[in-house]
């Protein structure tokens, strides 16, 4: 059954004709057709348009027994282009229901008109294109008209009509039209016209206009004339239920019921239960097998999907009027009328409650419509089982649940019953993910060997009955091959790929689909913080509507959609080698709920992260607002890096330190790594093999190779490598690093500051680069350039607390303690500990105070000294000052910060031997108590060996 409303300047009238036929017509136009006020045009041809539109017409006129809708159309070709729009003319219709005639076909040639049908006839075509798509026979034909002789500047003035019935229905009048045109006009002109003695209903959408309704002899006639309009466009992603309220409706039908009244007594005979022993015999089966209402319900459901075959035969009153149960199940074939009356006759059979109703595949907003029989096309089950309703479609595969993985989509129905009206359906939510995928990472070998990866991916729904189709028809070989190349190209984006092994299953219990497969992979650690695969946020909301007429229209959203990408990451046992950063959250944003958990257990990771639509449209406001709540969780990325301090095990070892054959870009990476590890001879041996096997010299190879020689102090070999990767790419960035590098070795503050720039030059998002500049910057004295990229890291890494610990510290570096105080607030915040402000800035400033003891003791005091005018009376910082005081030989003021301490903490500092032990004076300063524990005790004078 397939009634599909045209949304478009043309009207689309349901109608159907015992007159019908085959051939196609020809005759003059009927003679009810309006007379068309003729439009000139000022508008230039608009050179984005190929063929332009001067005139089209459509006219609708319902009489008692039958309705006629007329169509003309006058384009002109603008350009070549344009030639392969205009060389033919077409048409459809219903043979069964509906009779074409052409009235004129005509060719204007510089101000010439010659009769294309005097060159040229219809080729009459019957295409059935939705057989393969649907396996829908509706028999409709298609008429098609090839210009013998078309050129550029040419217009062509064709017109046609319908003389149409629809005796199922009464030959009922029904419009769904809009006030703007989707084709660019000069002219467009529609009129509906009807018996003024027809009862007919209309109403216009909020954001539309009914054209005008005049009486012209005993017609009603409703005018629609527009002039030099703009093609427009509805937004891609306007919601269904927005439509109506853009345009304008007719119908003749008084209310939903009389649609039900028309085919209900059809339907109520066609639902009676085959008469057949095997069908008695799946009867009794079901009973035995299944006790409650609710599995025979749905054994009944399975024995209509999986044994009945769906073929759709909507030729004529076909489309409407539903094949017996009896014959169904005699052929195993049937459409949905037909599956529909089947399942009926064996619930009720079963006791069950049961009664087809019709519904919108589209999910239509009914309740803003008026009664139209096109606003239908589908017919299903509604079933009443211990008070719940369940709908259920016989025309569906796989369903393994009255409340499906992909559950029906309905807000409304109309029964096929007596005194029937409009009945809303709650919507429901998908009791599991519609797509699930999973991954699993199994490090326990060690973190650079390579981990033990398996993947599964899981379709349910119709996903999972495509992919049963596919495997079918594809050979195991071919489909080994591409699930291999599949997964290998999402897994190497992570390191080295090897071993993958795929496999694929349909699961005939669940009506699932899993494709899986076990891999080895050698994560790539040298670029920082990796992803963790599937974990990671990759979300995005709607773009506005830009016109504004749709400012508040709602948006449509896929329903029912539900996702889940689950990762588990296995550590080494007993080891904390890992720095995972993945958080959790969960955020309602237009009209769909966000989340992502995070579950941690032992040497395990779990992570969750996925989507549920809550209901197909989101409204405007729920959009404007959506971008702010999926901004809240844009940055929660979820990573992991290798610790500082890991240990390699073995196994890590034997990968890193083995040479790749033939692939100099694998021993590279593993330098990379065991650079990172300090163990710098093996990154020199994995770096010549790089350099030997590259065919070419490489300077990125070259430069990590001098790092390494720098971190042995063999300064002659780096400079080597240094000018020979100079030589190859002077502008290679980690070549601006081994150049940095040397400098600072060799205390070259300024030669330091130029490479690091140089390095910047190619890459101004290098945070190391910006470290160790500010660094060089600081120890020449320029602390404000120190500062400001400091600045610009945090800028860059928002999330990284170091960055804000290396801008608090300089900023009171610099005796700016309110802004570094600030900046420790932000740290707090980011921690998820916003009380912890004061001891954050405490820390920072201990930690900077601990730095500069030895080296700069005058400025430790300082650094104490600002941090103590936002934080007075602080004694940790009260303490530490005093130590440092008493290193510069101010023992009044360490007598007096002492005394201080002593007031606020009641800690006995007398008693070298017992302070050197307290462990409250341990918690306000390490550095203090250990210089307690050197100090002679007042009871022995003997120096204290307690640590």
């Amino acid at each position: 059954m397939k009634n599909k409303l045209v949304l478009a300047a043309s009207v689309w009238l349901l109608s159907t004709s015992a007159i019908a036929g085959e051939t196609i017509l020809r005759g003059p136009a009927p003679d009810w057709i309006p007379a068309v006020a003729p439009h000139l045009s000022n508008r230039p041809d608009n050179p984005s348009q190929h063929v332009r539109y001067e005139v089209v017409e459509s006219h609708v006129r319902a009489f008692d027994d039958h309705t006629e809708t007329y169509v003309r159309m006058r384009l002109r070709v603008l350009s070549p282009l344009g030639l392969q729009q205009a060389s033919q003319l077409g048409l459809e219709w219903n043979p069964a229901l509906q009779t074409p005639t052409v009235h004129h076909a005509r060719i204007i040639r510089a101000g010439e008109t010659s009769d294309i049908l005097d060159k040229a006839d219809f080729t009459i075509l019957r295409r059935e294109a939705a057989l393969e798509q649907s396996l829908q026979i509706n028999g409709v034909l298609t008429g098609v008209l090839v210009n013998p002789d078309i050129r550029v500047g040419d217009t062509i003035d064709f017109a046609y009509s319908f003389r149409t019935r629809f005796d199922v229905f009464n030959n009922p009048l029904e419009t769904l039209a809009y006030s703007h045109s989707p084709l660019p006009l000069d002219l467009g002109a529609t009129t509906i016209s009807w018996p003024a003695s027809m009862r007919v209903q209309t109403r216009a959408g909020r954001h539309a206009a009914l054209p005008p309704i005049t009486q012209e002899g005993d017609f009603k006639v409703l005018i629609h004339r527009v002039t030099d309009v703009e093609g427009e466009a509805y937004p891609d992603t306007l919601a269904a239920r927005s439509h109506p309220d853009y345009g304008w409706q007719i119908s003749s039908i008084p209310q939903w019921g009389t649609i039900a009244d028309h085919i209900r007594s059809a339907f109520d005979q066609a639902s009676a239960l085959p008469d057949a022993a095997d069908m008695a015999a799946h009867v009794a089966r079901i009973k035995s097998e299944h006790a409650t209402p609710e599995a025979r319900a749905l054994a009944a459901l399975r024995l209509v999907q999986d044994e009945v075959r769906y073929m759709a035969l909507t030729l004529g009153e076909g489309g409407w009027l539903p094949t017996s149960a009896r014959e169904v199940w005699a052929r195993r074939q049937g459409d949905c009328k037909g599956k529909t009356v089947l399942l009926v006759a064996l619930l009720r059979e079963l006791g069950i409650d049961a009664i087809p109703v019709l519904v919108s595949s589209e999910n239509l907003p009914l309740d803003k419509y008026l009664p139209m029989v096109s606003a239908f096309d589908h017919v299903i089950v509604k079933a009443r089982i211990d008070g719940e309703t369940y709908l259920m479609d016989g025309a569906r595969i796989g369903d393994r649940s009255l409340t499906p993985d992909i559950p029906l989509v309905h807000e409304y129905v109309l029964p096929i019953a007596a005194h029937a009206r409009l009945e809303p359906i709650p919507l429901r939510l998908p009791p599991r993910p519609t797509g699930t995928m999973h991954i699993e990472i199994d490090f326990s070998d060690g973190i650079y060997s390579p981990a033990r990866v398996t993947l599964t991916d899981i379709d349910r729904g119709h996903s999972a009955t495509e992919m049963q189709a596919a495997l079918a028809q594809a050979p195991a070989a071919e489909l080994t091959r591409l699930y291999d190349q599949r997964w290998n190209n999402f897994l190497k984006d992570y390191g080295q790929v090897s071993d993958i092994k795929s496999q694929w299953e349909y699961r005939e219990d669940t009506h699932e689909f899993v494709a899986s497969a076990t891999a080895r992979v050698a994560f790539d650690w040298s670029d920082g913080p990796v992803e963790i695969p599937l974990a990671h946020v990759t979300w995005k909301g709607f773009e506005l509507h830009e016109d504004e007429k749709f400012r508040d229209a709602d948006y449509g959203k896929k329903f029912p959609s539900s996702s889940s990408f689950r990762t588990t990451v296995i550590m080494p046992e007993g080891e904390d080698v890992l720095d995972l950063s993945v958080r959790p959250y969960e955020v309602e944003a237009g009209a769909t709920r966000y989340f992502r958990t995070v579950q941690r257990n032992g040497n395990r990771l779990d992570t969750d992260r996925g989507s549920i639509t809550l209901r197909p449209y989101a409204t405007a406001a729920e959009v404007q607002a959506e971008q702010a709540g999926m901004d809240s969780f844009e940055d929660l990325k979820a990573t992991m890096q290798v610790k500082r301090g890991y240990s390699l095990t073995a196994a890590d070892r034997q990968t890193l330190t083995t040479a790749p054959e033939g692939d100099p870009e694998v021993a590279l990476r593993r330098g990379y790594s065991l650079y990172d590890e300090g163990d710098h001879v093996g990154a020199i041996a994995q770096f010549d093999a790089a350099i030997a096997g590259f065919p070419s010299p490489q300077a990125n190879a070259l430069a990590n190779r001098a790092l390494a020689y720098l971190a042995l102090e063999d300064l002659e070999k780096a400079r080597a490598d240094i000018a020979a990767g100079e030589a190859v790419d002077p502008n290679e960035t980690i070549l601006f690093h081994a150049k940095g590098r040397l400098a600072e070795i060799e205390e070259d503050d300024l030669e330091a500051v130029l490479a690091f720039t140089g390095a910047l030059r190619s890459w101004p998002e290098n945070s190391h680069a910006l470290y160790r500049r500010a660094a060089a910057y600081e120890r020449m004295g320029q602390s404000a350039r120190a500062l400001a990229d400091l600045e610009q890291i945090v800028t860059l890494e928002p999330q990284e607390a170091g960055a804000k610990i290396a801008l608090a510290t300089q900023l009171l570096r610099m005796g700016r303690a309110e802004q570094a105080y600030d900046q420790a607030g932000l740290l707090a915040q980011a921690a998820g500990y916003p009380d912890a402000k004061v001891q954050m800035f405490i820390g920072i400033a201990q930690s900077l105070a601990s730095d500069l003891r030895a080296s700069d003791p005058a400025k430790a005091e300082a650094a104490l000294t600002n941090a103590l005018s936002v934080e007075s009376d602080f004694p940790a910082l009260l303490i530490d000052r005093a130590g440092i005081r008493e290193i510069q030989g101010d023992s009044q003021g360490a007598a007096a910060d002492m005394a201080r301490f002593k007031q606020l903490t009641r800690i006995n500092l007398d008693d070298p031997a017992k302070a050197c032990v307290s462990q409250s004076l341990l918690r306000h300063s390490r550095y203090f108590a250990l210089t307690m524990c050197t100090r002679p005790s007042s009871d022995e004078g003997t120096t204290s060996n307690c640590i």
